[in-house]
C-alpha cells in the first residue's frame, strides 16, 4: 500500500491548528449521543464548534462525509495504519477532533489501528459510554498505547469519574480509560491551550495524564 491508496481508502488524516499532531474527523451531525445533547441548553455539545466556523465550508464537510463512508471498508484498517505509522510526526495521534465512535465495530477498528502503531500514543475523547461500556465489558482489547477520555455531559457536569474507574478495573483495558470536563470558571481548568493561543503547544496530558482534564468553556 502506499500513501495515495490509504487516502483514498480513509479520506486522508486531518490536520488543525489547535493540535500538535495529525487527527481524524467525522461529521457532527453523525454524533449519536451528540446530535441529542447539541439542542439541550447547558451542555457541552450546545453551539458545538464542529458545526460553525471553518467546518462549514463545502470543501470540509465532504471530506467528512467521504471519511464516515469509509470507516467500513475491509481495507481502512491498514490504510490508517498506514499513514499513522508513515507520517514524520508520528508520536502522537488524536481520534475525532469533530465526531465520534459509530459503533462498537468502528471502536474496534480504532483499536486495532493504535495496537499496529505501538510507537504512537493514542487520544479518544468520546461521550459514548454505552458503546465504549459494551465494548470493554464484551472482553474487546484498549492496548496500551491508548487513552480514551469520556467527556462529561453538561458544562460544569460532574466528572465520571466512577464510570471510568470500574471500566478500567477490567483486564482487557491495557491503556486507560481517563475523564474530562468543562468548567466556565477558568481556575479549574488545567487545559492550557487556552492562555496560549489556543494551542496545544508543548503540553500531552491528554495523552498521557491520569488526572482529569478540566477544558475552560468558551
Amino acid at each position: 500500500m502506499n500513501s495515495k491508496e490509504a487516502k483514498d481508502i480513509t479520506g486522508g488524516l486531518t490536520a488543525t491548528s489547535k493540535m500538535p499532531c495529525p487527527s481524524y474527523s467525522l461529521p457532527a451531525q453523525a454524533c449519536k449521543m451528540g446530535s441529542k445533547l447539541v439542542s439541550i441548553k447547558g451542555s457541552v455539545c450546545e453551539g458545538c464548534y464542529a458545526l460553525k466556523g471553518f467546518y462549514r465550508f463545502k470543501q470540509g464537510r465532504n471530506a467528512r462525509d467521504v471519511r464516515l463512508a469509509s470507516i467500513y471498508n475491509p481495507k481502512w484498517v491498514s490504510a490508517m495504519s498506514f499513514l499513522v505509522k508513515n507520517r514524520k510526526d508520528n508520536a502522537f495521534f488524536r481520534w475525532h477532533d469533530s465526531g465520534d465512535i459509530q459503533s462498537i465495530m468502528h471502536l474496534g477498528n480504532i483499536m486495532t489501528v493504535a495496537k499496529n502503531t505501538p510507537d504512537t500514543k493514542h487520544w479518544l475523547p468520546t461521550r459514548e459510554y454505552k458503546l465504549l461500556t459494551d465494548y470493554v465489558e464484551g472482553g474487546l482489547e484498549i492496548p496500551s498505547n491508548m487513552y480514551v477520555r469520556v467527556s462529561t455531559y453538561m458544562i460544569d457536569g460532574v466528572p465520571p469519574l466512577e464510570f471510568a474507574r470500574k471500566l478500567n478495573e477490567h483486564d482487557n483495558v491495557e491503556g486507560f480509560i481517563g475523564v474530562s470536563s468543562v468548567s466556565k470558571d477558568k481556575d479549574e481548568a488545567n487545559c492550557p491551550a487556552y492562555n496560549q493561543g489556543g494551542m496545544c503547544g508543548d503540553c500531552r496530558v491528554c495523552w498521557t495524564t491520569k488526572e482529569n482534564i478540566t477544558y475552560p468553556f468558551h
